[in-house]
């Protein structure tokens, strides 16, 4: 009977092969714990940052858009540059965890599972505790161009066209106020008793709103 231990070992000799240290081993393994607790952190951060831009819009939003054409907006402006850092995030996290000492024991849609659950509950608490608002309000201060670029709330709000238009109150008459919208447009919004306001928002020049309603003109809006 062959000795395939005695076997093994020639064959590690013939391959030049150098045994790692023990200590070594466990450095490698900790190294990547910690890449993998970063990653985790960043998918976390990225995923409540786009948590933070989805809702922004108000679900009184669907009353007057319909379902139809509020998910197309949302579509269109959703957080997809946050969306793809989370599943990098997400992607890299699991491939530091697979080279980790037990990791590779685990498969991957275990591994995957975890990830995901732990990104989405540090997501979720990070938008709770308010984390993403204040990285926004930092993102606003240190790198506005970088915000504009994350940030598609903006361009929500500058779509005459399907109902939604947002800006600064510029001057105001008995029934209604003009609006220099956010792409510096001047607009001409008409509004009555009817009209509701979200959280009593107050019409006073200097005020930026948004304005949900029908185009009926160039540059003319009646608000719902």
């Amino acid at each position: 009977m062959k000795d395939f231990s005695k076997i093994i070992v020639e064959k590690i000799k013939e391959a030049h092969i150098i045994p790692e240290s023990r200590l070594k081993l466990q450095w490698k393994s900790y190294l990547f714990w910690i890449i993998m607790a970063c990653f985790i952190i960043f998918g976390a951060l990225s995923l409540s940052m786009a948590i933070f831009n989805i809702i922004d819009i108000d679900p009184r939003f669907l009353k007057y858009l319909g379902l139809q054409r509020l998910i197309m907006i949302l579509f269109i402006t959703a957080p997809y540059l946050w969306i793809a850092l989370s599943l990098s995030a997400l992607i890299f996290g699991i491939l530091a965890f697979r080279k980790t000492a037990k990791g590779y024991r685990r498969s991957t849609l275990f591994i995957t599972s975890l990830v995901v659950l732990i990104i989405s509950i540090l997501g979720i608490l990070s938008h709770i505790l308010k984390i993403n608002n204040r990285m926004d309000g930092v993102l606003s201060k240190k790198a506005p161009n970088f915000r504009d670029f994350t940030d598609p709330r903006g361009a929500r709000w500058q779509r005459p066209g399907d109902g939604l238009i947002g800006g600064e109150i510029t001057n105001i008459s008995t029934d209604s106020f003009d609006l220099k919208s956010f792409d510096n447009q001047d607009w001409k919004i008409y509004y009555d008793q009817k009209t509701e306001r979200v959280d009593d928002v107050q019409i006073a020049n200097g005020e930026k709103v948004g304005v949900i309603g029908e185009k009926t003109g160039e540059f003319l809006m009646l608000v719902y």
